[in-house]
């Protein structure tokens, strides 16, 4: 069992009976695949169990020579294409069979935690693999003996529920994957060969029509798998409605003639702008089992997301901005005679005075004084903008300034515009993360530092001024420098 290092917690009166069931449903599986995983094996490799322990030379180095140089050593026989994928994904069983033993699944005390679940995880794809190797599908034997785990948590009843809600939707297929790559294509343009975690995409024929907000993406890929070395060529066709609104179907290419059909009935709904025609036809031609945005591996799930997102924060904010202009008068009158803002209002000038602050912050040149005229109008509004939002766009700033002072450390306009930036920030109530920033100070106090401070006891005006700069913005970040400070302005009266 392979150890993790993690120490368990534990809550007291909290079920851990789960670890017995859990623990039986994977050696039923695992007594299940070893005669399976021998028989196929033995008549494609030397000695399988020998194969299987050094197959880490594969998982070391996936390129194409690697895989080779493991079936030259390995093969009892010339292979053909279809009999190294066949090694490929029987060396793929025996790992899952063993990193669903990984430790950490039992260290902790519910079955339903991100550890037990990954070795869940871990089993769902040697049953995968097992249906696609030997056409049996072990699927309900595990699960029979697995849903006698019971869960801490009443919402995630046993180990069956637990595997259609955490498990299920983490497997991959063709489909799945293919359709992650078309819904991510919409979104932005990849090349004629991509790859995308372990799998490679080689676009056949693809086309990409706008109109308004929305899109078709329409297509067929081959799709690699790095792990295994198969592919497969499926069609696809994605309609994006704008917002959260998109749909879309994957099959398997059937023939040229199949597809485009599909493709001209489809584009063709789109064109006339008939929306609902052209859903009823991706359904038609590609079944029931539609995609959405849903179906994105979580990582491009989120990217697309802030995407989307920014174009709605622009259309809110260009919103915002009209009312608040249009009552500006109006409001400045009403707080002069002492009377309170009508809400809506309120929550108007806040949404355009927040993006203004975060605009200049995120700005390549930010205008201080501007910046600093905004602050004091948020405090006039009682700080409620300098929000976790401002704060992380402050520390980005900042982390971006000093990344650029370390490529140039003599550049004394960059440490006087991250310290007059600092002086602006740091007093405002963001609960600033800053230790990159600081971090990075501390090393360039080590390593510059004694360099400029030798050429300002030599007599240099430029280098007493960085040196004074740079320790002005040493003292606003926390560090104790006062006494270099004084050092170096008797050194500049001496002179």
């Amino acid at each position: 069992m392979a150890d993790c290092g993690c120490n368990t917690g534990g809550h007291a009166g909290w079920n851990q009976g789960w670890r017995t069931p859990l623990r039986q449903a994977l050696d039923w599986l695992r007594d299940q695949l070893v005669p399976l995983f021998e028989g196929r094996a033995k008549e494609l490799l030397r000695d399988p169990w020998q194969a299987r322990d050094d197959y880490i030379s594969v998982i070391l180095d996936r390129s194409g020579a690697g895989r080779e140089a493991f079936l030259a050593a390995q093969a009892a026989r010339e292979l053909s294409e279809q009999d190294k994928v066949g090694v490929m994904k029987l060396m793929e069983l025996q790992r899952h069979a063993m990193l669903m033993y990984t430790s950490c699944g039992w260290f902790f005390d519910e079955v339903s935690g991100i550890e037990s679940v990954q070795v869940v995880q871990y089993a769902a794809r040697a049953l995968q693999l097992a249906r696609e190797l030997f056409e049996k599908d072990l699927e309900d034997g595990f699960l029979n003996i697995f849903q006698g785990a019971r869960s801490n948590l009443p919402e995630n009843g046993d180990g069956r529920t637990i595997f259609q809600k955490f498990v299920r939707p983490a497997m991959l297929d063709w489909p799945r994957v293919t359709a992650h790559y078309a819904i991510s294509s919409v979104f932005h343009s990849y090349g004629e060969k991509t790859r995308i975690f372990a799998y490679s995409f080689e676009d056949e024929h693809r086309q990409l029509l706008t109109s308004g907000k929305t899109r078709l993406g329409i297509g067929r890929t081959r799709v690699f798998s790095e792990i295994t070395g198969e592919s497969q060529v499926l069609s696809y066709s994605i309609l994006y409605l704008g917002e959260h609104n998109l749909t879309g179907g994957v099959r398997t290419f059937q023939n040229a003639e199949e597809f485009e059909r599909m493709l001209n009935e489809v584009r063709g709904a789109y064109e006339r702008a008939d929306f609902p025609e052209t859903i009823r036809l991706i359904d038609r031609h590609f079944g029931q089992a539609s995609y959405s945005l849903n179906s994105l591996f979580k990582d491009e799930q989120r990217r697309i997301l802030d995407e989307i997102l920014i174009s709605t924060r622009e259309d809110l904010e260009s919103r915002f901005r009209l009312i608040a202009e249009r009552y500006t008068p109006l409001m400045k009158f009403l707080e002069t005679a002492g009377a309170p803002l009508p809400s809506g209002l309120d929550t108007v000038t806040d949404f355009v005075l927040h993006s203004d602050i975060r605009r200049q912050i995120e700005a390549e040149a930010t205008d201080l004084e501007r910046l600093r005229s905004l602050i004091q109008e948020g405090h006039l509004r009682q700080n409620r903008v300098f929000d976790a939002n401002i704060s992380f766009a402050v520390k980005n700033k900042m982390e971006s300034q000093m990344r650029n002072l370390v490529k140039n450390a003599a550049d004394i306009d960059s440490i006087r515009a991250l310290r007059q930036l600092a002086e602006l920030v740091m007093p405002l109530p963001l609960g600033l993360n800053l230790w990159k920033v600081q971090n990075t100070y501390w090393e360039l106090l080590q390593k510059s530092f004694a360099d400029f401070r030798e050429r300002a006891v030599g007599g240099s005006e430029p280098a007493r001024e960085w040196v004074l700069e740079f320790l002005a913005l040493g003292e606003r970040l926390g560090f104790a420098v006062k006494g270099l400070q004084e050092s170096v302005k008797e050194m500049k009266l001496a002179a």
